[in-house]
């Protein structure tokens, strides 16, 4: 397993969701929310493998029944923006079996939130493409000791220095804070959550004798890499590909895996230039100080070259070294002597390397950043007549409204947020400007994958370097360098 995947999601009323809805989805089969007289029928879903309702001690045992259980939600939940529930998918190894991995997602279920007093619907699905996955609805609202649902938050009196209450700008009342009942929506779960699953899932690997394939739930930029992330594909995008129509997102993700394959192999590589760099290095310093003048590496170097210079012919055994891209031509360029010069001639193209990497990151961040932004423009434009739509119906006749174009809304109230975070932050919607900003990174990142595969023939040129000198050294007796 080679990538790490963890969404977090709350199911949200206001956004047209329903928890007896994502409950029916995820376990594929048939419920009716009774609190709209909805029915959501998934029994089509042929890849779910397992499903289970896990209850803390004090839940009343019916809620093993799904349907009660997400229904009781929806009753218990009276307001038209009410969350109803946490939504997480996790991304389970390929490489463990179906037993494997439900073990390991119970495991995880029941001590990061059932002992915790939530109860989860929990889901195993595999379509058989190589990506299993586990779905985890979890309550927002505690149970109580005797199986009541109780509060999620409360509010209490802000009180002075002296313990007396504070008065409020409106008359009669006294300043109040809210105060959550349980730490389950503390900011740093996030994190510890995510963490959490990454150590479950290295030691199912563990467990099944792998010693590779782990995962870090860490994102790239806090592990200190500059890969580029893969861009999600979403369900659409997926069963475009599926039936053989290549999906836009789903060449950026084949030209992303392609130039992370790159960078991966050119930092390896790189990494074992620097090693053995280093390696002859601090033997060169030894020797120089053991003859007391010019060292053994640097006549071996003078000697590579002489030998280059005198082989270099059209029928020469190593194409490579034919032309002016050949040993001799490195060696003259980085002015490569000795094992110091050739280890800073390393350094430097790791340096041009890494740069190149942090750029190219840099500048893919900012296109993603600015496709967001157009792409949400455009969907307000497509959308924009369901939402307005909505908000001239009256009350009782929104919520028909609301199931019949659901899809059509969300799209809308999610590209309507985008847009109005750029302008909470005092930037102006320029959708010309987006769009012409956007195809100049994208002729910027052009150049710089060019660059990239000039960096990997440079790479392999000092590789030639390395290798000559091994081969020289195996054929060559200590005397003849000696002084």
């Amino acid at each position: 397993m080679d990538f790490f995947h963890w969404t977090t999601k709350i199911v949200s009323r206001n956004k047209g969701k329903s928890a007896v809805a994502a409950s029916a989805y995820i376990s594929g089969t048939k419920k009716e929310n009774t609190w709209d007289g909805v029915t959501h029928d998934y029994t089509r879903k042929k890849h779910v493998i397992y499903t289970e309702v896990m209850l803390p001690p004090n839940a009343p045992q019916e809620y093993a029944d799904r349907s009660l259980l997400w229904n009781s939600i929806e009753w218990n939940e009276t307001k038209a923006n009410a969350q109803l529930a946490r939504s997480i998918e996790l991304a389970l190894p390929a490489e463990l079996n179906h037993e494997q991995n439900i073990a390991l997602v119970r495991k995880l279920v029941q001590k990061l939130f059932v002992n915790k007093g939530m109860c989860a619907d929990v889901a195993f699905h595999d379509k058989g493409d190589g990506n299993p996955h586990a779905h985890i609805l979890l309550t927002l609202r505690p149970l109580a000791s005797d199986g009541k649902w109780g509060d999620k938050s409360r509010l209490e009196y802000i009180l002075d220095a002296d313990g007396n209450r504070i008065p409020a700008r409106q008359k009669g009342r006294w300043k109040t804070r809210k105060v959550y009942t349980t730490d389950w929506d503390d900011r740093g779960n996030a994190e510890r959550w995510r963490a959490a699953a990454a150590d479950a899932i290295n030691e199912a690997l563990r467990e099944a004798g792998f010693t590779q394939g782990f995962v870090d739930s860490r994102s790239y930029a806090d592990q200190g890499v500059h890969r580029i992330p893969m861009v999600h594909e979403g369900p659409d995008a997926r069963a475009m590909e599926k039936r053989g129509i290549p999906a836009e997102v789903g060449e950026k993700n084949r030209e992303i895996r392609q130039q992370n394959k790159l960078l991966s192999q050119l930092e390896a590589r790189l990494a074992r230039l620097n090693a053995w760099a280093q390696y002859e290095k601090k033997k060169d310093e030894l020797l120089t100080a053991q003859d007391g003048g010019m060292s053994r590496e640097s006549l071996r170097f003078k000697l590579a070259s002489n030998i280059l210079a005198s082989s270099v012919q059209p029928n020469h055994k190593d194409h490579r070294l034919r032309d002016s891209t050949g040993l001799l031509a490195i060696m003259h360029e980085y002015n490569i002597t000795d094992a110091a010069s050739c280890l800073a001639a390393i350094q430097t193209v790791n340096t041009k390397f890494y740069g190149l990497k942090s750029k190219r990151k840099e500048n893919h961040d900012l296109s993603l950043e600015l496709s967001v932004r157009i792409e949400s423009h455009e969907k307000c434009k497509k959308y924009q007549k369901h939402y307005r739509t909505w908000e001239k119906l009256p009350e009782a006749k929104r919520s028909d409204f609301e199931r019949r174009y659901e899809y059509e809304l969300r799209q809308y109230r999610q590209a309507a947020s985008v847009l109005r975070r750029c302008q909470d932050g005092g930037e102006k919607i320029d959708y010309k400007g987006w769009k012409a900003a956007l195809e100049y990174l994208e002729k910027k990142q052009f150049l710089m994958d060019y660059q990239l595969e000039d960096m990997k023939e440079e790479v392999r040129r000092l590789e030639v370097v390395k290798r000559e000198f091994i081969q020289d050294n195996k054929k060559t007796k200590p005397e003849r360098y000696a002084r």
